[in-house]
């Protein structure tokens, strides 16, 4: 991987930070955010044309992993048109620039394509969203489809340790911290996906330059959002009182989410010789890193 450019579109974000520090020992890395910190080295608008243009042509990647997303899935629904600015416009750029400089791209998309019916998808199974979110990334994986050298992946309920962030385990954490009680459906089932494992996923693509298409990349485990947060509540000898168990509809959200979306992985891990870690021992990797970080908090 020495020879690699890598371009990353929202390193500032929690993956994308992940990603940098994972890419920067092999790799020449170049990232874009809209709000600076370590990970970012030019501070723009995904949606600015011009200064993205201005900025492949500068660095002249031959890999880009596009991370960059408007993800609030109540915010999508809700402005269609600024979900479209951010999630398909930008992805069109790209996919033109990779066409004119022989260049692979490697895009970020959900497991909202799938409409949470019948559980268990795989890369065969037809797309069909069920909310603006899932539409926007279907529409971006089409575009992208175009380009001789692609790759999508599909990771859902990406978490892990970050203090600045919002996934799902930091939700938890802070809401733990602050004994504050917590609603969690128990009617989504998914496979969380570690933050990590994931970078390391995406390092095994950027190694098999052959290897092209679109690929679920999600943990190996399925279940439910309840029984997610009540095996890291166990793992960390947290309070499971203090959660709630709901139903997605007792939410009143706007925008629908799928329910059974449970996702089957086998493609990306025998294409990328490559296995997800399980739950227990991902979670015994974050425990370390709270007690190095707040060694109070045990």
């Amino acid at each position: 991987m020495d020879s690699k450019k890598v371009f990353i579109t929202g390193s500032g974000g929690f993956v994308g930070k992940y990603l940098y520090a994972a890419l920067k020992p092999g790799c020449k890395v170049f990232g874009i955010d809209k709000v600076k910190n370590n990970f970012v080295d030019d501070v723009f608008d995904i949606c600015d044309e011009m200064r993205l243009r201005d900025a492949l042509n500068a660095f002249k990647p031959n890999v880009i992993i596009h991370l960059a997303a408007l993800s609030n899935v109540e915010l999508c629904e809700k402005d269609r048109e600024l979900a479209y600015r951010n999630n398909v416009s930008p992805v069109q750029i790209l996919t033109d620039w990779v066409k004119g400089n022989n260049a692979r791209l490697i895009f970020i998309s959900t497991d909202y394509v799938y409409d949470g019916i019948k559980g268990d998808f795989t890369e065969e199974d037809a797309e069909n969203p069920v909310q603006w979110y899932g539409e926007t990334k279907l529409e971006a994986e089409k575009i992208i489809a175009t380009l001789k050298n692609f790759v999508i992946l599909r990771p859902t309920v990406i978490y892990g340790w970050d203090p600045d962030g919002m996934n799902f385990f930091m939700q938890l954490y802070r809401n733990q911290m602050n004994k504050k009680a917590m609603k969690v459906p128990n009617d989504q089932i998914s496979n969380p996906t570690f933050v990590t494992d994931f970078c390391r996923l995406i390092l095994k693509i950027i190694e098999a330059r052959d290897l092209n298409g679109k690929y679920n990349a999600t943990g190996p485990e399925s279940m439910s959002r309840y029984d997610f947060a009540l095996r890291i509540c166990e793992y960390m000898s947290w309070d499971k009182n203090l959660l709630i168990p709901v139903k997605t509809a007792d939410l009143e959200q706007v925008a629908r989410r799928p329910l059974n979306n449970s996702t089957i992985s086998k493609k990306a891990y025998e294409s990328f010789d490559f296995h997800f870690n399980d739950l227990d021992y991902n979670l015994k990797l974050i425990k370390d890193d709270i007690n190095r970080s707040h060694p109070v908090l045990q």
